[in-house]
Parts: C-alpha cells; sequence; structure tokens
C-alpha cells in the first residue's frame, strides 16, 4: 500500500483524532479568515477613497503646521514666491500628467451678476451682496480643470498659446454666467473691479452705490468660450461618480455637508479663467488705481514700494497619473522646495478622516500575526501528540523499509486533507465573524467621535481650484466599507491557511528523523 492509500485509510480510521484536527484548525481558520477580510476591506475602501479624492497635489506654504506659526509669531519672516522655473522644473516628473499655475485674486462687481446655484434650484431671489467673482489665472491653454473633468467646454474655444504667450485680453467663464448677464461667446465685457469691497461705506459711500456710481478699476476682455460644471451636467444624468474622480478633500476643518459644497459651486459656476499675463497685468493696474483712489487701504505704501513689491505668485497643481505616485512625487520634490515650502496633496488627510479604518486595519493585522503563530504553535502540539501515539505505526512502515520521506508525505496529506475541509467552510463563517467584529468596532468608535464624522476636511485652501464640492467624510467612507468576498481574499486566506499548515508538518516532521525503527519495536 503506497502511502497516500494509507493516508486516506488513517483519515477514515482514527475519526476521533481527525476531528479534534479539523476542529482546531477551523477556530484558528475563522480567526485568520476574518483578520484577512477585515485587513482587505480596510485596504479596498482606502484606495477606493483616494481614487476619489484624486492624484493632485500643490506646492505651499502648510500655514496649518505649528512650525510654521511659531515661525509667523516670532516676528516678520519673508516667504519668497515660488520662482516659474521651479515651477516647471518640478512639472516635468516622470509622475506629472498634467500641471498649471495661476495667479489668482478676485473682485465685488457693481454691475455683472453672480449665478448663485442654490438660489435658482430652491426658487429663491439671488442676494446682490454675493457679486464676488473669482479670477483664475491659466497657463496651460487647454485647462486644467477641463483636463481633470470638472467642468467642459459648452461654446467657443480654449485660449491659444500665442493668447497665453502675449497675455491677451480674453476670458472664459461658465455657461451659466453667461446667460445670466446676456453674454455669448465673441462678445466684450467690462471687469469692473470695485472699491467698495475694501471699506465699510458710510451713507455717502451707500448712496452713491445705489446710484451707481461706485468707482471701479475696469478691464475690457472678449469672451472666447463658456463651460459648463460637470457635476452639474452629470446630476442630470443621475449619475456623479465620474465628476467626483479628481476632486480633492481639504485639510483643515471647513463647513461641513451642503454649506460647503454650496459654497463650492458658487464659486466655480463664477470663476473667470484668464491668461496668467493678463491676470497680472489686471492686478497692478488695479493696485495702482487703489493707490490713487484709496492710498490709506494700502498702509502707507509708497509708489516704490508698489513697484518694487509686484511679482507674481503662482499656485501651482499637479495632476498625477496615478494616487499610487503621490508619496514617490512628494519624495522627489521635497529636495527642491524652498524654506518653509512642502508638498500637499489631497490624500493627506485620509488618515485624519478615516482614523477609526486604520486603527481596525492595524488590529486586523495584529490579529494575522498573532492567528498565524498561534496556528502553527497549536497544530504542531496537536500533530505530535498524535504522531506519538502512532509511533509504533511509523516504525513499523520504516522497518519495512519504507522511506522516511514517504511516512512525511503520508503524514502532509492526511493533515493537509483534513485541513482544506477545515479552511474551505472557515472561509465561509470567518466572513461572517469579520463582518460582525469591523460592524461592532466602527459602532463604538461612531459613537465616541460622532462629532468629528460630519466634518469635512480641507486640504489645501477654500478655493474652488482643487475641489469639485463633492466632499468626503468619515460617514462616506463608512458607506463604501463592506466586508465581501473577493478572488484576491479567497487565493490570500488558503495561501495563507495552508502555508501555516505546512509549516505546521515540516515542524513536526523533525520527531520522525530521530525514529529508530529497531528501538521502536523492541521497545
Amino acid at each position: 500500500m503506497n502511502f497516500f492509500k494509507r493516508a486516506i485509510a488513517s483519515v477514515t480510521r482514527q475519526k476521533s483524532k481527525s476531528l479534534i484536527l479539523f476542529a482546531v484548525i477551523f477556530l484558528l481558520g475563522n480567526i485568520l479568515a476574518g483578520s484577512v477580510i477585515i485587513q482587505q476591506s480596510t485596504q479596498n475602501v482606502e484606495k477606493t477613497t483616494k481614487e476619489k479624492m484624486g492624484a493632485i497635489a500643490t506646492v505651499g506654504i502648510d500655514w496649518n503646521d505649528s512650525k510654521i506659526q511659531a515661525v509667523i509669531q516670532k516676528g516678520s519672516v519673508d516667504f519668497k514666491n515660488l520662482d516659474e522655473k521651479l515651477i516647471k522644473k518640478i512639472g516635468s516628473s516622470p509622475y506629472v500628467k498634467n500641471y498649471d499655475y495661476s495667479e489668482e485674486s478676485g473682485f465685488q462687481s457693481a454691475s455683472l451678476k453672480t449665478y448663485n446655484p442654490q438660489a435658482k434650484k430652491d426658487g429663491e431671489e439671488v442676494d446682490s451682496s454675493m457679486n464676488y467673482i473669482q479670477l483664475r489665472g491659466v497657463q496651460y491653454p487647454k485647462i486644467m480643470d477641463i483636463a481633470m473633468g470638472k467642468i467642459k467646454l459648452a461654446e467657443g474655444s480654449v485660449f491659444t498659446e500665442d493668447d497665453i504667450k502675449k497675455g491677451s485680453n480674453v476670458v472664459i467663464i461658465s455657461k451659466n454666467f453667461a446667460d445670466e448677464n446676456g453674454l455669448h461667446v465673441g462678445d466684450e465685457m467690462t471687469i469692473d473691479q470695485s472699491l467698495n469691497m475694501y471699506q465699510d461705506m458710510g451713507a455717502e459711500e451707500e448712496a452713491e452705490a445705489e446710484k451707481g456710481e461706485t468707482k471701479s478699476f475696469d478691464t475690457k476682455v472678449k469672451v472666447v468660450g463658456t463651460f459648463e460644471v460637470l457635476e452639474a451636467v452629470e446630476k442630470k444624468t443621475g449619475s456623479s461618480d465620474k465628476a467626483a474622480n479628481d476632486n480633492v478633500v481639504y485639510a483643515a476643518a471647513a463647513p461641513s455637508g451642503d454649506d460647503l459644497v454650496d459654497m463650492l459651486n458658487f464659486q466655480i459656476y463664477n470663476t473667470f479663467y484668464l491668461p496668467n499675463k493678463t491676470l497680472y497685468g489686471m492686478n497692478n493696474g488695479y493696485m495702482k488705481f487703489l493707490f490713487e483712489e484709496q492710498p490709506e487701504m494700502l498702509g502707507g505704501m509708497s509708489e516704490e514700494d508698489l513697484e518694487s513689491d509686484n511679482d507674481p505668485y503662482y499656485v501651482p497643481i499637479y495632476q498625477l497619473k496615478s494616487v499610487d505616485d503621490l508619496e514617490k512625487f512628494k519624495a522627489d520634490t521635497k529636495p527642491l522646495l524652498p524654506k518653509y515650502y512642502s508638498v500637499m496633496s489631497s490624500t493627506d488627510q485620509f488618515d485624519t478622516i478615516a482614523g477609526q479604518f486604520n486603527k481596525l486595519s492595524k488590529i486586523a493585522k495584529a490579529v494575522i500575526i498573532a492567528a498565524v503563530v498561534l496556528s502553527v504553535v497549536l497544530i504542531l502540539l496537536v500533530i505530535l501528540l498524535f504522531m506519538r501515539d502512532r509511533k509504533r505505526e511509523l516504525g513499523i512502515y520504516l522497518s519495512l523499509g519504507d522511506k522516511k520521506s514517504n511516512v512525511i508525505l503520508q503524514i502532509m496529506f492526511e493533515v493537509l486533507t483534513i485541513a482544506v475541509v477545515a479552511l474551505v467552510l472557515s472561509l465561509v463563517t470567518g466572513k461572517f465573524l469579520g463582518s460582525f467584529a469591523s460592524e461592532a468596532f466602527l459602532s463604538s468608535n461612531n459613537d465616541s467621535g460622532s462629532s468629528q464624522n460630519g466634518m469635512v476636511y480641507n486640504m489645501m485652501s477654500s478655493s474652488s481650484m482643487f475641489s469639485t464640492g463633492a466632499t468626503v467624510t468619515a460617514e462616506s467612507i463608512a458607506d463604501n466599507y463592506s466586508v465581501t468576498f473577493t478572488p484576491f481574499y479567497i487565493v490570500t486566506y488558503l495561501l495563507s491557511g495552508l502555508g501555516t499548515v505546512i509549516v505546521s508538518v515540516l515542524l513536526s516532521t523533525l520527531y520522525i528523523f530521530k525514529l529508530k525503527p529497531k528501538k521502536i519495536l523492541l521497545g
């Protein structure tokens, strides 16, 4: 009889011992299976959430950093603007898909009407005091927000290379804003940068404002294109997943829920895109205008100071090829940055938002290690005890000329036959154990930290430049968390379970090598 047939006969003949070994492997398998599926579920939700946050990065000063705040408190610090050559050098990284850098500002308009999507939706009257319009400089002619899928060109065209290089007086606005103001592609529009937003108006100023006599710095621009906000378009079709693919979740505490969404929606609908050079010229012109009309607002700055302090302040944004490239991009970029600057990415605050999932993942990892070690020890002890009882049987095999390798293979096959059945069954029951354990853990953490769950974290600034308006919270991450069967889970668990059993059997075979057939039979 070969070792294969002997193994089958041994398993069926020694039912009580087979059941004991089955029970040990089944119980340990449940612990291992539950831990593995929790570990993989937390990794899946992390991957899904980070993909939703987008592979977006910027370079700037993290004003929320305690070290930066300490430096500011000590006294005046000269924070240098980012050099345009450095921004381009960083943009040449192999991890970068697209990049742009922007001069940014805004103005309060006395003649243009902003589009308020929430007011329109609710049928409310638009508040005229909300006529603040965002100005966004562009260096990448095709517009980064279009490349990232936040907006799409509705009519007209994007900028040309010549527009960017010369700083042409051209602008791209939202179609909703254009409709609100009766504007079309090809029309000339006046950007009226009002002074009233910089002062507390008295009775006379209010009277002038009502008469339309508000002073402003005017710039004539041509509307070359209009855009639609992709998120709004997709809501009409009942799908909003794609619009959120490249959105960025912010790094400091920000307004929560619908308030933040409304704020960001308002910003993006009322954003003007202009070439950087155009916006830089407008900002300089406005500062000179402000110096002439209201010099007290510049805190005693002289005309010479005004001339010398006019370097452009660019905010770069880098769209990477993959979320997985963020850490490598940070590592490569950090040595190039000037003092106080750092790389901030869309996924920086995942640990803050999803702290409970990180804890759960660490616990699951620790349990996996403990379960594997415990399984090796317990299965080894059980096999050794059974082999001691079968010492005479094993001695007879060896005395009849059977090789020790065949005896080892017999033991291996016996244990693996029982282990496969136990591991397959524990694969199913372990999934329910993992689901129950993770739900209990997350529920207890939600009760203790419910005040944080509704909070949205804001990464770099409150600018709509870094967001589509979609929000990611601890609650939304919890909704995406699910303990389910996946091919990866099944393969990982079975390999780890069978590997543990094989290691236990191999260690137990040291006992077989010590067996002396003659001594056993004579004893």
